[in-house]
């Protein structure tokens, strides 16, 4: 599948991930980073989350490259692919996302990583004790399990 077709598939408005994440296949890394990269608010999302389920070399350069994003809904993606990203792959991204400005964005981050361990419950118990937001907090202290 060349980008061009990616983004054609990206671009409806229900998508089957799993289907297109094997249709797509591992060759498609590259292609889903460069429409990442365009930092388009309606495709971008939908690359990184289906590069994350991809689950191949480059899946987590993807997601981080959205976890920088300029627009949030593009970051909310990357929050909600870091559970299909490895532990080791998805902390460090994770780590930024916790703190971004946006609290419905670490919200997801948390959402995502609960189960994940390591590092990242140090993380979450930092999140539990000291964000601004309430709901926040209250999140990290369900999903920590410290």
């Amino acid at each position: 599948m060349d980008r061009d077709e990616l983004r054609k598939a990206l671009d409806r408005d229900e998508l089957n991930y799993p289907r297109l994440a094997e249709e797509a296949g591992p060759e498609s890394i590259e292609d889903l980073e460069a429409l990442v990269a365009e930092d388009e608010p309606r495709i971008a999302p939908k690359a990184a989350y289906l590069a994350a389920l991809i689950n191949a070399e480059g899946s987590e350069r993807v997601v981080d490259l959205a976890a920088r994003s300029r627009h949030d809904v593009v970051r909310a993606s990357a929050a909600a692919a870091l559970g299909s990203l490895t532990q080791a792959g998805a902390t460090p991204i994770a780590e930024r996302l916790l703190v971004d400005p946006d609290a419905g964005i670490r919200a997801r981050t948390v959402k995502s990583v609960g189960s994940l361990g390591g590092d990242l419950q140090r993380s979450l118990r930092k999140v539990a004790d000291e964000d601004e937001d309430p709901g926040v907090r209250e999140l990290a202290e369900e999903h920590g399990s410290d």
